[in-house]
């Protein structure tokens, strides 16, 4: 069966379509967001929620959308692009601490060569230094 590429105006169907889609795109992004934002509330159980949210939305999308037909499989079209987009937009976040830059970029820096440390009590150092600079013309 071929299909046609044709630019018309969209019929009744094809609106439907779409705006089942991002509607069920829409609900899914929010309820996914929230699960991700809260799970790390949940101490132990925090990888489960958020990596068996982040992974296992979009693939119940997917597996919908291919084994069923009309309106339903549009909803599903829309779980899985939410599912997918808030996956998107997490993935970097979580996986930077693994990476080898990430973790030492947050490393705070501690005492040693080349690095003054102020004694205790110091909090004004900064404008005390300002206001004994010397800055300037002399004549």
């Amino acid at each position: 069966m071929a299909q046609e590429l044709a630019f018309a105006a969209p019929r009744a169907e094809e609106m439907t379509e779409v705006a089942v889609g991002l509607g069920s795109a829409g609900v899914t992004g929010l309820a996914e967001g929230v699960i991700v934002k809260f799970a790390p509330g949940l101490g132990a159980l925090e990888p489960v929620f958020t990596w068996g949210t982040l992974l296992g939305v979009p693939l119940v999308g997917v597996a919908g959308a291919l084994f069923t037909r009309g309106m339903i499989s549009g909803v599903f079209k829309g779980i899985a692009a939410g599912g997918a987009a808030i996956l998107g937009y997490s993935l970097p976040a979580i996986v930077a601490p693994f990476m080898p830059a990430g973790g030492r970029a947050r490393e705070q820096i501690g005492g040693g060569p080349g690095v003054k440390q102020l004694p205790a009590g110091m909090t004004n150092a900064p404008q005390r230094a300002q206001s004994q600079a010397r800055v300037g013309l002399e004549f």
